[in-house]
């Protein structure tokens, strides 16, 4: 027969246990709703008629179908932009956003329903649409004479888009890549472009706006034996956020660095993880992007490649699970000081206006001085004259050399600067033919005998 002293050890155990296994139920229910509580990430981006060469009835598991796109195709025909899907499952709700427009639309039933009730276009090419606190934002764009970081806030019952005004803005800024958390909105890198001053300069961090104040601060790449900034600011990169992370992507054609660079962003901390396994950066001249919670789906038309015309899909948990952290994103407490209107512009102007005085004082010398920044400037500027002579290669692939050749800079003995050269130049191409055309014009393929190797398609 058991004595006392066993009953009351039996009932202290069985209680125990009790409080154990309600602590457990406890943890795994907390758990679950912290986990429920980061909103799924549903993101399409597209191109007026490209989204079809993959061939797909469907988008975003469904949730996209290829009737609404033809319908958008038929209201863009003549003027072809990008679209871009956010779909909403806390709302239940499809909205779309053509670029280098102010167009808005729900889609409802499979049809499109018109948000934005009056005809703009310009100023939000490159934007980036996102959904916080019942609201759509857009945050930054380029327009037709500079680009900018200004916050748009979508107002439904005036269909129309809403200046908000932030403090320590910066003036003709537009990044590469923007990724929203809880606290905020980063920006990474990007440039300062103003014809008008006229202000061409990179943006060698970033800036971070503060939600809750609405107020802009700097942060800092701070990373280990890699020089992010340098690498991003003199090479084509560009940047993908999904729900918990953002790949940034650099194409450096350094073999000592693969190529190609992946960098991979985790929001909420901002740690920065470097992924050293196979890559591209074929997703840039996708004809479509899906993502679906941290998963990038893109079609692979690079002519040569391994996945040439299949669906390729980046795993970014898998990227993470197999990349070594080598930084972190500093974010600063103090605004950079931007400066007045008068010593930013009214004083240089001044400046300026006296020096062209004294050169017009000059007479023959400063025409002569005037003649060769024109020409100087033409070289460097003039796209048209580069895409007249690009129409005589159209549907051909052309070699390094050859391509080299065509743009004029066969001549530059350094390569390091011959490379960042024609970069640039296929950037400012691309940038102008896909505003005009909703496409790139030029397209690099990898030489299939040669991977290190890659031609120059021109498309027209």
């Amino acid at each position: 027969m058991p004595s006392i002293f066993g009953k009351a050890y039996n009932f202290q155990i069985s209680i125990f246990m009790k409080i154990r296994f309600t602590v457990l139920i406890f943890l795994v229910l907390l758990c679950t709703t912290v986990q429920s509580a980061t909103p799924p990430f549903f993101r399409l981006e597209s191109s007026t008629n490209i989204w079809a060469y993959g061939n797909r009835d469907s988008f975003l598991n469904g949730i996209v179908q290829r009737t609404v796109l033809e319908q958008l195709d038929s209201i863009y025909k003549k003027t072809p932009n990008t679209y871009e899907f956010h779909y909403s499952k806390e709302t239940n709700s499809l909205k779309v956003f053509i670029h280098c427009s102010l167009d808005f639309y729900s889609v409802t039933n499979g049809k499109l329903i018109k948000e934005y009730l009056f005809q703009n276009r310009g100023y939000t090419c490159g934007s980036s649409l996102f959904l916080k606190e019942g609201n759509y934002y857009l945050l930054g764009g380029k327009g037709f004479w500079t680009n900018h970081i200004d916050l748009l806030r979508f107002d439904s019952p005036a269909g129309s888009w809403e200046f908000t005004q932030t403090k320590n803005q910066a003036l003709d800024y537009f990044p590469i890549g923007v990724f929203q958390t809880d606290n905020g909105i980063t920006a990474l890198f990007g440039d300062y472009i103003n014809p008008r001053i006229p202000r061409v300069e990179k943006e060698l961090q970033g800036f971070f706006l503060d939600w809750e104040q609405k107020k802009w601060l700097p942060i800092k790449f701070e990373t280990r034996g890699l020089d992010l900034s340098e690498i991003v600011t003199t090479n084509p990169s560009y940047f993908l956020e999904t729900q918990d992370y953002g790949l940034l992507v650099s194409n450096t054609q350094l073999p000592n660095l693969g190529w190609n660079i992946w960098v991979l962003v985790e929001k909420a901390s901002g740690k920065l993880f470097l992924y050293e396994g196979p890559k591209s950066n074929d997703a840039m001249n996708s004809p479509y992007r899906e993502v679906l919670g941290n998963k990038i789906v893109y079609f692979d038309y690079d002519e040569g490649s391994n996945t040439e015309g299949k669906e390729v899909t980046i795993d970014l948990e898998e990227i993470w699970k197999n990349s070594k952290e080598i930084g972190k994103i500093n974010y600063q407490e103090r605004p950079i000081k931007q400066g007045s209107f008068s010593e930013k512009y009214l004083i240089p102007l001044l400046i300026s206006g006296f020096i062209l005085l004294l050169l017009a004082l000059g007479g023959w010398r400063y025409a002569k001085l005037h003649k060769k920044r024109a020409k100087v400037a033409v070289e460097e500027t003039d796209d048209t004259s580069l895409v007249a002579k690009l129409l005589a290669y159209d549907g051909q692939k052309l070699s390094t050399e050859e391509f080299d050749r065509v743009l004029g800079i066969d001549e530059i003995t350094n390569f390091d600067s011959k490379r960042i050269k024609r970069a640039r130049l296929i950037k400012g191409i691309n940038l102008k033919y896909e505003e005009e055309q909703g496409r790139f014009l030029i397209s690099r393929i990898k030489n299939p005998e040669d991977k290190r190797f890659v031609f120059y398609k021109i498309s027209f």
